[in-house]
């Protein structure tokens, strides 16, 4: 079975990459969403609260979507709404499933600008539109973090403890 950070990465991959957003509002709340230190604290959070409910409940590692993928933000979010436990590991970090998953989407989307700016040598010209540069850039800050905190949720959703040079249930600053 596959792991919960995977199956986020995965859902949310599969709707930046592999299929266009079909609303034009989608869109345009991806344009405008900006990345920031707090939400990033309530991503964390709702992450290992998605985790530790997963752990706690094998239903809740595949929330169930209508139709075989879904297509777009509200799509997303009702399939974590329809999940109690997961609903419940999402607002109890104080984001809404809607901000969950348009965050995720728009780190997915600053991870791939990220990897242009350094794929065209720094040239943010290159990111393509819709990407907001200041979420791109926002990635590139906090990069080593992300991957820290990437770390620690496969830890967690291993059920081990989180890498040595973290202290354990937080960032470090």
């Amino acid at each position: 079975m596959p792991s919960t950070s995977s199956l986020l990465l995965a859902l949310a991959a599969a709707t930046v990459v592999a299929v266009p957003l079909p609303a034009q509002s989608d869109e345009e709340t991806l344009a405008r969403y900006r990345l920031t230190e707090a939400t990033l604290a309530k991503f964390t959070q709702a992450s290992r609260n998605l985790i530790a409910a997963a752990t706690a409940d094998p239903s809740a590692r595949e929330p169930e979507s209508e139709g075989d993928n879904p297509h777009t933000i509200a799509d997303m979010a009702a399939a974590y709404d329809r999940h109690p436990a997961l609903k419940r590991a999402i607002t109890s970090a104080g984001m809404t499933t809607r901000e969950f998953t348009t965050f995720v989407l728009s780190m997915l989307q600053a991870g791939m600008g990220a990897w242009v700016v350094e794929r065209e040598h720094g040239r943010r010209d290159k990111v393509p539109a819709g990407i907001p540069i200041e979420n791109v850039l926002f990635y590139q800050d906090h990069q080593a973090e992300l991957e820290r905190i990437t770390e620690e949720l496969r830890a967690l959703d291993r059920q081990e403890e989180p890498p040595s040079d973290q202290a354990p249930g937080g960032l470090r600053g």
